[in-house]
């Protein structure tokens, strides 16, 4: 039997995707589990951790300007940007100091929707930001295909305001990955969704720990 090492290299010699090859070559689920693990530990190998300490810089000065992050995303993205939201403003307090300031675009239904009715689906980031976003705040996006057409035209507004934008993607980078200030890009193929939104979560984790503990917040209750 081909070891996981092997089957990466000859799903890459083939030009397959990652997930496919190993679910063909799989005799159970915990082999393909086996196998799914093993690439996620590859993939978090291959995060330029520079790129990232950027970003984690990018956030603190936000927060030292008084400024706001807003984190836009789609599907799987959306709940990372809410879980971020989540971690920074509640988990990332200390009293005596000034609070994080953190929104994500997806989290209010309403307004979303309203948007994507009236003004259409590709706005509903770009409309917000808008009304919300000042010069000097910065908007973390987060597309696995780094297509996105909402993401994007957020993107872009948000640079035409002043704003600073983090971007987080997969597969080839796509558009996003030359629009932002910094981009934390790792390649993957074309059906590893899932791998990519894991590492979102992690790559969330990772700031919103870190500028946690940096404040004297500790991870526990």
């Amino acid at each position: 039997m081909a070891s996981t090492t092997e089957k990466l290299q000859i799903a890459n010699e083939a030009g397959k995707y990652q997930l496919s090859a190993f679910f063909e070559s799989a005799e159970s689920g915990a082999q393909y589990a086996r196998d799914y693990f093993t690439r996620m530990a590859e993939i978090m190998q291959s995060v330029d951790v520079e790129r990232m300490e950027k970003a984690i810089d990018i956030v603190e000065q936000t927060y030292q300007d008084d400024g706001t992050v807003f984190l836009i995303g789609n599907g799987g993205s959306s709940a990372t940007c809410s879980h971020f939201v989540n971690d920074v403003v509640a988990g990332a307090w200390v009293e005596g100091q000034p609070p994080f300031r953190a929104i994500s675009l997806t989290d209010n239904v309403e307004s979303l929707t309203a948007i994507a009715n009236d003004v259409g689906y590709e706005e509903i980031f770009a409309y917000q930001l808008q009304t919300m976003m000042r010069p000097g705040d910065t908007i973390i996006a987060l597309s696995v295909s780094g297509n996105s057409e909402n993401i994007i035209r957020g993107v872009r507004f948000a640079q035409a305001g002043g704003g600073r934008v983090i971007g987080w993607t997969g597969f080839e980078g796509g558009r996003l990955k030359d629009l932002c200030d910094v981009c934390v890009h790792v390649p993957t193929t074309p059906d590893e969704y899932g791998p990519v939104e894991d590492l979102f979560s992690i790559l969330e984790h990772v700031m919103t720990g870190y500028l946690a503990m940096k404040r004297g917040r500790k991870l526990h209750h």
